[in-house]
This record gives structure tokens, C-alpha cells and sequence, in this order.
């Protein structure tokens, strides 16, 4: 019963914390302009008035939220970090964001937390049979 508590307040938490976050990166439009000349790390976008380039920096890149997930819930619950490591791994495969290493995480400590209950079973079907 408290590692069930302890598990939904870990993941409310972390649900708290990626959703201000992303609301923060959003506040940080991809738009950002320098036009003071100086050499930028994005592509240069246009010039100003007076003949300067102006750079648009790069947004950074961004942590897959499933990953994250697949983390927190591979060492709290196991199943559900196996479904969200599999998925988070899909993501990030066909949109190159980071955070494979959290869903890899994620999924070994998943499928560790379910042989852990597989011979639990196993052996309480043993001994009381």
C-alpha cells in the first residue's frame, strides 16, 4: 500500500515538473533573434535595417517525456516502465530527441522488477502445492 502511494505521488511529481518545463521551452519561442551582428548559432534568417544579420539561435533539444516516464515507473511499478520505455524508444528513434538512456533504463529495470515477480509466483506455486 505505501509503495503504491509512494509510486503515484513519484509520478505526479514528475508529470508536475515535464509539464512546467515544456510550458517554460514554450515561452522560449524557436524565434529568438540576435541583431546585433554578432555571430549567432542558428542560420542567419535576414538582415535589419542598417545591413546586420540577424541569426536565429536553435531551440535546444528536448528529453522525451516517455522517457522520463518509462524511468520513474520502471523502478516503481515495472510493467508500466516497460510499456512507456518501448514507446519512448519508438519516439525518440523517429524524432531524434533525447533521453534513450532513461527509456533503456527504464526497460531493463522493468523487465528486472517482472522476472523478480514471475519467480515469486513460481515459487509460491511450488511451495503450496
Amino acid at each position: 500500500m505505501l509503495l503504491t502511494f509512494v509510486a503515484v505521488v513519484a509520478v505526479v511529481v514528475v508529470i508536475v515538473v515535464v509539464l512546467s518545463s515544456s510550458s517554460k521551452a514554450g515561452q522560449q519561442n524557436a524565434t529568438s533573434f540576435i541583431p546585433n551582428g554578432s555571430q549567432g548559432t542558428g542560420a542567419q534568417f535576414g538582415y535589419t535595417m542598417n545591413g546586420q544579420p540577424i541569426y536565429q539561435q536553435s531551440a535546444p533539444p528536448r528529453t522525451n517525456v516517455f522517457a522520463i516516464l518509462a524511468l520513474v515507473l520502471g523502478i516503481f511499478t515495472g510493467l508500466f516502465g516497460i510499456i512507456f520505455g518501448h514507446v519512448a524508444l519508438s519516439q525518440i528513434k523517429r524524432t531524434g530527441e533525447l533521453g534513450s538512456g532513461m527509456a533503456l533504463a527504464g526497460l531493463i529495470i522493468g523487465y528486472v522488477w517482472l522476472a523478480f515477480w514471475a519467480l515469486t509466483v513460481v515459487g509460491l506455486f511450488v511451495r503450496f502445492a
